[in-house]
């Protein structure tokens, strides 16, 4: 069931980082400071799998505002 659980949340957390990239992108209109904000959250969600030891108990990072 745990091994479902993680699967489900790496799909989750893949799909936030892929809502994100463009802010990410050489040409991006983000102030550099927006644009750390954004490179910490994908870090962030990056290392779920690392610091969680079970999914249930995952608190996800707020994305930051635009």
């Amino acid at each position: 069931m745990q091994l479902m659980n993680w699967a489900a949340t790496r799909s989750r957390r893949d799909n936030l980082i892929l809502e994100t990239d463009f802010t990410q992108i050489a040409d991006s209109p983000l102030t550099p400071e927006k644009k750390a904000e954004f490179t910490a959250y994908r870090q962030a969600l990056r290392d779920i799998p690392q610091t969680y030891d079970n999914p249930d108990d995952i608190v996800w990072p707020t994305k930051p505002t635009l």
